[in-house]
């Protein structure tokens, strides 16, 4: 890496990573392994839309005068935070259990008894006064609270059907329903209709899911699609139907409707032009499908596209990481790039502050970064001309030793890695990853980094960074002017070099009035967006790890918009990828998004380039 020296002290061009204490947790949402529930029949209830009658069960799968749903939920976010740790899918299986966020698999295998709290084991381990479980040592246990949960999901919602038995959505109903919100809406004006898309849940309520399940999946949605936007206001998706499961973007709300457009680093030039972002989305997307029939036909007249409508949670799994997460924010292929893009010198920019301190820029090292061994250093710029915007760069190390050592010589280290953290002009937050040398990639390396909650650790671009940085910027307090203005500091620096530190490295007080700044910015934009601020349950993230698991037949006959039975007898027509469908043992997601074009056009279900 090329080195600059300043009037005072030399500096390295640097590059950047992650700024974060360790990754966010992430909620587990329910299993795939339903059993068979009555269903309609395709094509013959098009008058039915969400919302539309009762389950049996009650709303919401009400039993009595329990929200089994809500409850449901609520449940299983306690194990996840209290007992997964040891007993979850990823754990070590201690006492032979590795499945304590699956509900039906705890019914199943009796550690839970519908409607007897006191003979489930689950409750009893969980209420003992005497070798409780989660054990005494732990710090993270259950709350009084959370037992008063667990102990009336148990008596008044295991084993309930909950909303299982929901009336099935068509996909005629849902683009009969697209069909008069776009021609029929007074709002969408003929002029409009060329900009309007959709993104659809329906999937998830068919499967069996109440409408508290869902919620996540709304918030992950609009979440995503304007942390994808270079626009200046946050919009969030609009629901079309009572039950918010089918939603109306217009493509100009997130600059969708200029040209999407394929960088392709290995050549390091654009080698595929859609005519815009919406249409580079659909094609990259596995799950896209266009759809056939004459209210399909008016739809796509009328929008100009083949590909009105998209699965939502198929859209944030393959447009919240690399490549597509690149090409939709148009980020370059270096970091120079984009700094150049936003009129941001950083070594110009640091001279400045070095000799006469214009507070524009700020940088803080700290020994202990929480996602990496060595020391990590963070550096704040202002945007020029824009007073809601700022740009963050990290400096991470391979080792503490050599030219690595910040502590030792905080302006002349070398870092291994980096990351790049700036605000999109709607104020939610852009991210980029780069090597030693400024170049873009999609992963960093996990000798330095580590993402937590993936399942190979590795720190992926966009989704990892989102799930990290659930409330924007996080605050750590540095260590370098600290140990400085204590005299504890392990450089041996002259009055001029105390100045220069001193300019750069503000007080602990003064970064943390940045990073609170920061952080309110990007919180009122996810508040615009709808989306809960705070707490563990990273929407994107969470929805992303979901999707990557296992697929059962109900779960893939609600995706392929036909019923389970439907599925089950054409089920020998399809690929042979897909018989443990039938097996009731179920598919790996990859195997699934494979064979999914291929099925879509054996199903008939509409067009997509599998299709002869």
């Amino acid at each position: 890496m090329s080195q600059r020296t300043y009037s005072i002290i030399p500096l390295a061009a640097a590059a950047l990573t992650l700024f974060t204490a360790g990754a966010c947790k992430t909620v587990v949402l329910p299993g795939n392994d339903s059993g068979d529930e009555t269903e309609g029949t395709e094509g013959t209830d098009s008058a039915t839309g969400p919302g539309a009658g009762t389950t049996d069960g009650g709303t919401d799968g009400m039993a009595g005068s329990a929200n089994c749903g809500e409850l449901s939920a609520k449940t299983l976010d306690i194990l996840d935070v209290n007992c997964a740790k040891c007993h979850g899918p990823d754990s070590a299986a201690l006492g032979s259990i590795n499945y304590i966020t699956n509900l039906d698999a705890l019914i199943k295998n009796g550690k839970v008894e519908p409607g007897d709290p006191n003979n489930s084991a689950l409750y009893r381990r969980m209420a003992a006064t005497m070798a409780p479980m989660p054990p005494e040592s732990e710090t993270q246990r259950p709350s009084e609270d959370d037992l008063r949960v667990v102990e009336q999901w148990i008596g008044e919602c295991a084993g309930v059907t909950g909303c299982s038995d929901n009336p099935w959505v068509t996909r005629s109903a849902v683009i009969d329903m697209i069909r008069a919100d776009l021609l029929n809406t007074q709002e969408i004006s003929a002029d409009a209709r060329p900009f309007i898309r959709y993104f659809s849940l329906v999937h998830l309520y068919n499967y069996g899911w109440c409408s508290e399940q869902i919620d996540i999946y709304r918030h992950a949605l609009s979440k995503l699609v304007n942390s994808l936007s270079n626009e200046i206001k946050v919009v969030a998706p609009t629901p079309i139907d009572p039950d918010n499961l089918i939603f109306r973007i217009d493509i100009r709300d997130y600059d969708w409707d200029a040209p999407g457009n394929v960088l392709d680093p290995t050549v390091g030039s654009v080698t595929e032009t859609f005519k815009d972002t919406w249409e580079l989305i659909a094609a990259k997307d596995p799950y896209a499908i266009e759809f056939i029939g004459d209210s399909a036909e008016d739809v796509k007249e009328a929008t100009g596209t083949k590909f009105f409508l998209l699965q939502a949670d198929a859209f944030v799994e393959v447009a919240a990481q690399p490549p597509l997460y690149h090409d939709v924010l148009r980020i370059p292929l270096t970091r120079q790039e984009l700094e150049a893009s936003f009129g941001i010198n950083v070594e110009a920019n640091i001279q400045e502050e070095v000799e006469t301190n214009p507070n524009r820029v700020a940088r803080s090292a700290f020994h202990d970064s929480g996602v990496s061994e060595n020391h990590r250093v963070i550096e704040r710029h202002d945007f020029p001309n824009a007073s809601n915007r700022s740009y963050w760069i990290s400096y991470d190390f391979g080792s503490n030793a050599g030219d690595a050592n910040v502590f030792v010589d905080p302006f002349d280290f070398k870092e291994d890695g980096s990351e790049i953290i700036y605000n999109l002009p709607n104020g939610l937050q852009g991210y980029m990853i780069v090597d030693e040398f400024g170049g873009r990639i999609d992963d960093a390396p996990i000798q330095i980094v580590q993402d937590k909650n993936a399942p190979d650790g590795v720190v992926r671009n966009g989704k990892s960074c989102m799930g990290c940085h659930n409330v924007g910027m996080i605050n750590k307090d540095d260590d370098l002017r600290w140990e400085v203005d204590q005299n504890l500091g392990e450089g041996d620096f002259d009055d001029n070099e105390l100045d220069a530190i001193r300019a750069l490295y503000p007080s602990r007080d003064d970064f943390n009035v940045l990073f609170s700044l920061d952080a309110d910015r990007f919180n009122l934009a996810v508040k615009a967006a709808g989306v809960p601020l705070g707490g563990d349950k990273e929407p994107i993230v969470t929805v992303f790890n979901a999707f990557d698991e296992d697929v059962e037949i109900r779960r893939a006959a609600a995706e392929l918009w036909t019923t389970e039975s439907t599925l089950r007898e054409k089920l020998g027509q399809l690929s042979p990828d897909l018989d443990n469908l039938g097996k009731n043992t179920g598919v790996r997601r990859d195997v699934f998004s494979a064979a999914f074009a291929d099925a879509i056009c054996q199903l008939k279900v509409g067009r997509t380039k599998a299709c002869p």
